[in-house]
């Protein structure tokens, strides 16, 4: 008795060793190895057993007739495994309910005065680099449409800016991949300060005399519209990790100047209609 319940187990055992292999498939071909170190896969079409001659197609479709020097040795019906790419599942994106998004901008910015002469010396410009905090909340619609409202408080030149106002992004990546690509637009209102690129000056001391150049600050009220284009990297939540480039075309609505010297305060009336932004952008939506 002990014998059968020991055989029984036996086949138990080897019979789940035979299931547990690996789903692993295979594709079979003809090896032939040659003397240049060459090996070709393929198959063998006929071969001459007193003189060793080998007719061969390879998996190319192209056919060799190989004499017994140009080989070592061939192998027939040899197992090659099929290396199968595993495709990585798509995450559910979040598309119902509000979105809410939190990030960081870093952002430039040039203004040049508009003037009637184009002589480009004469003119006068500013310029500003900011960073900044920013939030977004809004909603999907179709998920391939999204609405929302966007504000945004940072630093520049040393001074606060902020800005607040709508935002769209459209998407168009079809959902095929965990990475989300859309175009981004935003109509905002904006504060912030730009310094400038230099004034010249001189002082004069009872001994001395000295010329120079300050740099006077100016803060601009404008109206912008910014575009650009973004990644989103789905995360298995169903938020995602954001990287956006964006331009921006500002209007100036508002300008008042500061740190001026006394010889300018009168004098110092710029025109800063061209103002121009580009931002690079990271965030987390959830």
């Amino acid at each position: 008795m002990n014998k059968f319940l020991f055989f029984t187990l036996f086949l138990l055992l080897a019979s789940n060793t035979v299931f547990a292999q690996d789903s692993t498939q295979y594709e079979v071909f003809d090896v032939i190895y040659l003397k240049d170190n060459r090996i070709l896969k393929g198959q063998i079409l006929s071969y001459d057993s007193q003189l060793g001659g080998i007719s061969f197609k390879d998996v190319y479709g192209r056919v060799y007739n190989f004499s017994r020097e140009e080989y070592k040795y061939f192998r027939e019906k040899e197992h090659f495994p099929i290396k199968v790419k595993k495709q990585k599942g798509l995450y559910e994106r979040k598309s119902k309910g509000l979105r809410y998004s939190l990030g960081l901008n870093t952002a430039y910015y040039y203004g040049l005065e508009k003037i009637e002469t184009d002589d480009l010396n004469s003119r006068k410009e500013t310029t500003g680099l900011g960073l900044g905090v920013y939030g977004t909340v809004g909603k999907y619609f179709t998920r391939t449409h999204f609405l929302g409202a966007t504000a945004e408080v940072g630093v520049m030149t040393s001074q606060q800016y902020y800005n607040f106002g709508a935002r769209y992004n459209f998407e168009y990546d079809l959902r095929k991949t965990n990475v989300s690509k859309y175009v981004p637009i935003e109509l905002k209102y904006q504060n912030m300060f730009l310094q400038n690129s230099g004034l010249p000056y001189t002082e004069v001391t009872p001994n001395s005399s000295s010329e120079g150049f300050y740099y006077p600050k100016t803060e601009f009220s404008t109206l912008f519209v910014s575009v650009g284009h973004g990644f989103g990297f789905i995360l298995k939540q169903g938020g995602s990790f954001n990287i956006e480039l964006a331009y921006q075309r500002h209007f100036t609505l508002s300008q008042k100047f500061y740190d001026l010297k006394p010889q300018d305060v009168v004098g110092y009336d710029p025109k800063f209609v061209q103002i121009n932004g580009f931002r690079l952008g990271v965030s987390f939506s959830f």
